[in-house]
């Protein structure tokens, strides 16, 4: 009420009650009155109303910080055109550059946020660099993970030599490095009193627990310049980001490492049944979010999929198109048909029903064989003598099928072999799955250690399996000479840990 009846109070009804005279005919003004009520409640019927309270605020601070030029410029008209002013010219031109100086500062914001991309181009590019770096990191679940992931995309996006993330212990320091970055400097400037103190490096404490502190170092950019302020309050955010995912990432570690030398050290029957009824829940909790994820993309996704593909399909024959057009139709029909294709692979990967439609065997041959056309390096499997295993149960094959994939997986990630092969055979009252490849290899005992460097949880998942059917894991590796493994489990059903 207030807004609607300002103009036809201080512009008609005072002025006429002063001067006998109105700044601005009542005829104008009194539409205020219809309007901003009218106007008012469309927005609350469409449900688009705002808090007025707030609103208001902005106006108002608006009003105060476009009075002072619009008195200025006032001041500067009347100087100039002194002679050929009347009052009522005076505030009216006043008042008219006081609203139109409101309104511009008013919308600021708004085309502030419309051409962000043109006015200020490298602010734009960092908070999109941000977003990505932030979704990156929801996936990332070991210290391994955090060079592909983070550390590329800093490096690229600020433009610098190189960057690391470093863990500084009591006594040794890990680093996980990109780009052009002198590691043994890095090494020595942690062993200063103060580390972050450095002409030439930008370094940023992100956490510090009892066994590790963990730093972002970031050399100078390829211009030879200094990172420039909004640059290093970008990377203050990213390390917020990042210090919360490295400490779920070392309570993971933490915990599956205490798991495991429970398991190892255990010999009590009942703390030996409780921690393989954790395995198993952990397990049957796993898959049971994999069946509801493939259902819900199988019932959802896919079938709009499914639809959005007829409808494309049909406007090829609907309308007379040009040659032109029901090319690029068909291109789309095919593009659908391939993302639909993509879906269903990945429903497979989160559910294999196959395994108890055609069993354990025909299963991984399926799977391998798609894997064969998206690999780097040619996989072999061989599983003469061992279609026994298609007696065991649905459950154990399962564990097995997941063992193969993440296999595959640390392959295709870290191997960087150039052949693969799996072999499932029996020998000795046992089944075996030997795994080998020709690639770069690593030290099993870093591996045993809480290293950083380690596959982290793809691998402890996978030993978890292995100790849940009762088996054993014989590993042969050594950097630059492959892996070779041997994962062997009972013929009888049963399982302890």
């Amino acid at each position: 009420m207030f807004v609607s009846f300002l103009p036809v109070t201080f512009l008609s009804f005072i002025p006429k009650l002063i001067y006998n005279e109105e700044l601005v005919s009542s005829y104008i003004t009194s539409w205020f009155v219809l309007i901003f009520p009218l106007a008012f409640a469309y927005l609350i019927i469409t449900k688009q109303i705002y808090d007025i309270h707030m609103v208001l605020r902005r106006v108002l601070f608006t009003v105060i910080m476009a009075l002072v030029p619009s008195l200025v410029v006032t001041g500067l008209n009347i100087a100039v055109f002194y002679d050929h002013l009347s009052v009522r010219k005076s505030v009216l031109f006043f008042f008219f550059s006081l609203v139109i100086l409101t309104f511009v500062l008013y919308s600021a914001e708004h085309m502030y946020t419309r051409m962000e991309r043109l006015m200020f181009p490298r602010k734009y590019f960092l908070q999109a660099a941000l977003k990505k770096i932030a979704k990156d990191l929801t996936s990332a679940s070991s210290f391994r993970d955090l060079k592909d992931l983070i550390l590329v995309d800093i490096v690229s996006t600020l433009e610098v030599y190189g960057g690391a993330i470093v863990f500084k212990y009591r006594d040794s320091t890990e680093i996980i490095s990109e780009g052009d970055i002198d590691e043994s400097e890095v090494e020595a400037m942690m062993q200063r009193e103060l580390p972050c103190d450095h002409p030439d490096y930008l370094c940023i404490e992100i956490n510090k627990h009892e066994e590790h502190t963990s730093y972002l170092v970031m050399t100078q950019k390829r211009s030879n310049t200094l990172l420039v302020l909004e640059e290093v309050q970008w990377l203050n955010l990213i390390v917020s980001y990042l210090a919360v995912n490295l400490e779920n990432v070392y309570l993971i570690r933490k915990l599956t490492d205490k798991l495991h030398r429970m398991a190892s050290q255990t010999t009590d029957g009942q703390e030996t049944e409780d921690l393989n009824w954790f395995r198993k829940l952990s397990f049957e909790l796993q898959e049971r979010e994999r069946m509801r994820i493939a259902g819900d993309m199988h019932d959802t996704t896919m079938q709009d999929l499914f639809h959005l593909k007829r409808k494309i399909a049909a406007l090829d024959g609907k309308y007379g198109l040009p040659p032109e057009a029901k090319d690029q139709i068909r291109s789309l029909v095919d593009y659908v048909e391939i993302i639909n294709v993509t879906l269903r692979q990945n429903c497979f990967d989160l559910h294999p029903y196959l395994l108890q439609e055609i069993g354990l065997i025909r299963t991984v041959e399926k799977i391998i064989e798609r894997e064969s056309y998206a690999s780097p390096f040619e996989i072999r499997f061989d599983a003469t003598g061992a279609h026994a295993i298609e007696r065991r149960g649905l459950e154990t094959k399962r564990h097995l099928f997941r063992i193969v994939q993440e296999l595959l997986n640390n392959a295709r990630k870290h191997s960087e072999a150039s052949v693969v092969s799996l072999r499932l055979s029996m020998a000795r009252g046992s089944f075996h799955l030997h795994y080998d490849d020709d690639g770069v290899g690593f030290e099993p005992d870093r591996m045993r250690s809480s290293d950083i460097r380690t596959s982290g949880v793809g691998m402890e998942q996978l030993r978890s399996r292995i100790l849940y059917l009762q088996g054993r894991l014989e590993l042969d590796a050594k950097k630059g000479r492959g892996v070779h493994m041997n994962i062997s489990f009972p013929i009888k059903e049963g399982v302890t840990a």
